[in-house]
C-alpha cells in the first residue's frame, strides 16, 4: 500500500515544491515590474521638475532683461541703448506750433523740425522753419560728418549736444519714429529727439501754416 502511494506522494511534493519555487518568482517578478514602473515615475516626475526649473529660470532671465531694459531708458548709459525699445516724447499740433519761431530761426532755436518725406512729395509744401532730411533715399544722413552733412545738404547738421532738440515728422509718422531711431543709434540722446505721430496729415487737418517748398526735387 505504501509503495502505491510513494510516486504520488513525491509527485505532490514535487508539485509543492515546483509551486514554493514559482511563487516567490512570480512574486519577484512583479515586485521587479513594480520597482520599475515607480523608478520610470520618479524618472518622469524627476525630469518634469527639471523642466519646471528651467522654465522659471527662463522666466525671471527674461524678466530682469525686460526690467534690464527698462531701466536703462532712465538710468543706464546710452550705449546700452536698444532703439527698439525707446518710446520717444510725442508732439502735437498745439505744441509744435506754439514753438514755431516768428522770424528765421536762429541756430540754437530749439526743437528743430526735420521733414523726413521724400523731395517729390514736398511740393504739398513743409511746416515753416522744418529742414528737409528724406529718410529712404538719405539713411545715413545723421551719420555723416559735420562737414559731410552741411556739403550734402547745404545746412550745418543739428547738434547732438544732448541740448537742442529734434522733432521729425512725415506723412503719416511711421517714417518719423523710424528717422528717430535711427538717429539713437548715430549717437543722438533719445530723450532729445521727439515724433509728430500726426505728421504732415495731422497738420494740414488743423489748418497748420504752410511753407512753400524751394529746394531741389
Amino acid at each position: 500500500m505504501a509503495s502505491a502511494f510513494q510516486p504520488v506522494i513525491r509527485r505532490s511534493a514535487s508539485t509543492i515544491s515546483f509551486t514554493a519555487l514559482k511563487t516567490p518568482a512570480r512574486q519577484f517578478l512583479r515586485s521587479t515590474s513594480a520597482l520599475s514602473a515607480t523608478t520610470r515615475g520618479l524618472t518622469s516626475l524627476s525630469r518634469r521638475s527639471a523642466l519646471t526649473t528651467q522654465s522659471k529660470q527662463y522666466q525671471i532671465q527674461n524678466q530682469q532683461t525686460r526690467a534690464h531694459g527698462i531701466r536703462w531708458s532712465s538710468n543706464q548709459p546710452k550705449a546700452e541703448a536698444d532703439p527698439e525699445q525707446i518710446t520717444f516724447r510725442q508732439w502735437g499740433f498745439e505744441e509744435i506750433t506754439a514753438t514755431l519761431p516768428s522770424a528765421s530761426p536762429s541756430p540754437t532755436h530749439t526743437p528743430i523740425l526735420i521733414d523726413v518725406r521724400e523731395p517729390a512729395e514736398l511740393a504739398q509744401g513743409i511746416i515753416p522753419h522744418a529742414l528737409s532730411i528724406p529718410l529712404a533715399s538719405q539713411p545715413d544722413a545723421m551719420y555723416l560728418t559735420p562737414d559731410e552733412f552741411e556739403t550734402r545738404f547745404g545746412f550745418p547738421k543739428p547738434a547732438a549736444d544732448g541740448k537742442t532738440e529734434l522733432v521729425f515728422y512725415c506723412k503719416a509718422g511711421v517714417r518719423a519714429d523710424a528717422a528717430a531711431r535711427l538717429a539713437v543709434q548715430a549717437g543722438y540722446d533719445a530723450e532729445k529727439l521727439g515724433v509728430y505721430y500726426g505728421s504732415w496729415l495731422d497738420w494740414v487737418r488743423n489748418g497748420g501754416k504752410v511753407e512753400v517748398w524751394d529746394g531741389d526735387d
